[in-house]
């Protein structure tokens, strides 16, 4: 059976393709950047960057602020602190619960890898009249609002 022409997606001029591409380049290109940094990896990276942002933050935090599933998040936490660039600490209300605390060492990486991303997204944003890097920022927040789970 055919498809009406009428009913065919045209991918190119598809938002949602469009975006899913966009965020497999950055999701590439911020992999590669990472990557150079002692072999870490982009969950790494994420994780990272999440206690970097707010220290103290729990596993299940961090999976709520990243793209990631439980067992990603689990996994690079676990290699994150057998590295020793992040540090687990019992809660002091519940000791089941583990707060994440970047290292020194974890700082230091934090901040050089988090150099080479700014750096990227200094890039992309350049490609775009001041403007309209504004405003395409706004409307992605937007966006995300909209479609938050």
């Amino acid at each position: 059976m055919r498809v009406n022409r009428d009913d065919i997606i045209e991918l190119d001029d598809f938002l949602p393709y469009q975006l899913i591409l966009l965020a497999d380049r950055v999701s590439r290109r911020s992999g590669a950047i990472v990557k150079r940094f002692r072999d870490m990896n982009l969950s790494q990276w994420r994780v990272l960057a999440a206690v970097a942002e707010a220290e103290g933050r729990t596993a299940n935090e961090v999976v709520a602020v990243t793209p990631m599933d439980k067992g990603l998040v689990s996994r690079a936490v676990k290699s994150l602190i057998e590295r020793r660039l992040i540090e687990r600490r019992a809660s002091d209300s519940d000791g089941r619960v583990g707060h994440l605390h970047l290292t020194r060492r974890g700082a230091r990486l934090y901040r050089e890898i988090a150099h080479d991303v700014r750096a990227m997204e200094t890039e992309m944003l350049a490609a775009l009249d001041p403007a309209d890097a504004s405003s395409l920022q706004a409307s992605l927040r937007e966006l995300l609002d909209t479609l938050s789970d």
